[in-house]
This record gives C-alpha cells, structure tokens and sequence, in this order.
C-alpha cells in the first residue's frame, strides 16, 4: 500500500522536524509504504534545509507564503494526486504520531472494508 502523507508549514522548522521524525518511526505492516510530501510556505527559518538534511526523501513543494493551511494542502494534494497512491494522510505539521499510529489507521481500514463499510 503507497500512502502519501501530506504537510504544510510556515516557520515552524522543530515542529515540522518533529512530525516528520515521528512518521519515519511509524511501525508500518510490510506491504506499506510512506512517501511525504511537505508545502514549505515561504519559510524563513531553514525549514527546507534542516528537512532536506535530515530526511532526504521528503519532497519538498516551494510556497510563496501566502498559501496558508489550506492552500498548501491543496497544493500537496495536486502534487501528490498525479502519482495515484493508494490513501492520502492529510496531517497537521504540530501532530506526533505514536509509533503504531498509521498500521492501526490501516487495520481498522481493512476492518471497515471487510464488514462493507465504504472506503
């Protein structure tokens, strides 16, 4: 399963380092896959740069800073959309995810879908 994880941020360079250092330690099941993509809004603050250093396949989309949340996930989103993954995270860039966090989202998926919930 290619999941794309889609971020946003502005000058929040620890925060932002943070989330991604979190969603590197996710304990996914084997057959998953995490392919982030981060809208750098206009940082100043060597946003791009500590995450390009420490996390060499992010792929870092350039904001001119007046996208915000929402246009910056759009943006994340159209980028991301040409490559067809199989879901989408959308997540906030002050979010910590617990090491389990994704490979539970993907069971309780799987549970839905074997029930028929819609997906």
């Amino acid at each position: 399963m290619q999941i794309a994880v889609l971020l946003t941020c502005h000058n929040r360079r620890d925060t932002t380092v943070s989330c991604i250092e979190a969603l590197s330690m996710q304990c996914l099941p084997n057959n998953a896959e995490l392919t982030i993509y981060l809208v750098d809004d206009g940082c100043t603050d060597g946003t791009a740069a500590v995450v390009t250093q420490r996390f060499p396949r992010v792929r870092i989309i350039a904001g001119d800073g007046d996208l915000y949340w929402g246009g910056g996930m759009r943006l994340a989103w159209s980028v991301a959309a040409a490559a067809d993954y199989d879901a989408y995270l959308w997540l906030n860039d002050d979010t910590t995810l617990v090491p389990a966090a994704i490979s539970t989202l993907l069971a309780s998926w799987r549970t839905a879908e074997s029930i028929g919930l819609p997906g």
